[in-house]
């Protein structure tokens, strides 16, 4: 069966430093790019990327957990609910105060409209949602659209695999229905560029992980895959058109590239322990990484007007250790998060769901 165990082999690791890498990514590219250092398009991959994960890991969530008959669609919600905004939450918060203190010091940073209409859709992730609910994002959070669209898309996706399950089918209709208009409309390939097209990518990751568990069964050929692995990255960098880089005939490839990465990484167990402490460091704090890297550039490029190499490295620097701060104080705490507000409502803690799983796979 499809592992993601560390002792078993290297494909939590591999997964984990792709998280990492994509934030860093977007990081450094936005700071060359609100930096004075021409244009890149690197941080659109690492969007890619995290979509890709997340289509990926949601459906290894869902297959392992819903096993158990105790697991339901409002355990899924909670948990979806807590990872997000734990983070989310302090995030707009930070970037408003932000915004405001500087301000009042007499500097504008660049970006969207700084009001509450705007902040409260932002923080009910209506932000350039296609429909009269629709607001703009908020100040420097043009990025954290992608977050919003990973949010309808958690509720809409997991509310229909419990109907698909035969599971509280009301409920998970009445779920579904206002979370599927965000990634519905989104489907379609929108202008070069855009993310119109993400929600394509996140299904064909989703789909990826179902077919990779089939493969593994059949006890697939490692070199084969190996070369795969060669053969799909190299066609996805050839093909790539920097400034289409979202566009939806891209993808198949990247998606062939991540799902030949997961069958070799099932294969071996070979990243040293120094290494992989390195690497689950990193990604533990990717996604406030992506939160609020971009407020803090701004700001540093608003006050520190010349650019420069040191310039850039500094707000690579500060966005990194803000980060990391940041993801202490409060995305670490998701799990905590979740537990309280499945206790509130009546649910089983994350302990005692594990506990059952586990008890579902020792019986089988």
């Amino acid at each position: 069966m499809l592992r993601l165990d560390p002792a078993k082999n290297d494909t939590s690791v591999t997964l984990d430093f792709l998280r990492a890498a994509a934030a860093q990514a977007v990081c450094i590219g936005h700071a060359c790019n609100f930096g004075g250092f021409g244009v890149t398009f690197i941080p659109v991959d690492g969007v890619l990327v995290f979509f890709v994960l997340s289509g990926f890991l949601i459906a290894y969530t869902l297959d392992g957990k819903s096993r158990a008959l105790s697991y339901t669609v409002i355990d899924f919600g909670v948990e979806r609910f807590a990872r997000i905004y734990t983070a989310y939450l302090p995030a707009m918060l930070f970037i408003g105060i932000a915004t405001l203190v500087l301000r009042w010091y007499g500097v504008e940073m660049s970006g969207d409209p700084v009001n509450v209409k705007t902040f409260i859709g932002n923080l009910l992730m209506q932000q350039n949602v296609p429909c009269c609910m629709g607001v703009a994002t908020f100040g420097t959070a043009g990025q954290l659209t992608s977050v919003a669209l990973e949010f309808h898309i958690y509720f809409f996706v997991g509310a229909m695999y419990f109907v698909l399950r035969g599971r509280n089918f009301v409920l998970c209709c009445c779920i579904a229905a206002p979370f599927s208009f965000m990634p519905l409309t989104y489907f379609s390939s929108g202008p070069a560029g855009s993310d119109r097209a993400l929600f394509a990518l996140w299904l064909m990751a989703f789909a990826s992980y179902y077919v990779a568990k089939a493969v593994i069964e059949l006890k697939p050929n490692v070199a084969f895959w190996c070369l795969a692995l060669v053969v799909t990255t190299a066609s996805w960098l050839i093909q790539r058109t920097p400034g289409d880089d979202a566009s939806l005939q891209q993808y198949p490839l990247l998606v062939l590239s991540f799902f030949s990465l997961v069958l070799v990484s099932q294969h071996f167990r070979v990243v040293p322990h120094s290494l992989s402490k390195l690497i689950t460091f990193l990604a533990d704090y990717s996604y406030s990484l992506f939160l609020v890297h971009l407020t803090i550039m701004r700001a540093i490029f608003s006050l520190w007007l010349e650019p420069s190499v040191l310039r850039l490295l500094f707000a690579i620097l500060v966005s990194n250790v803000v980060a990391f701060i940041f993801a202490v104080l409060f995305e670490r705490h998701y799990h905590r998060v979740a537990d309280i507000i499945k206790a509130a409502i009546g649910r089983p803690s994350r302990g005692r769901l594990e506990a059952a799983h586990n008890a579902f796979l020792r019986a089988r």
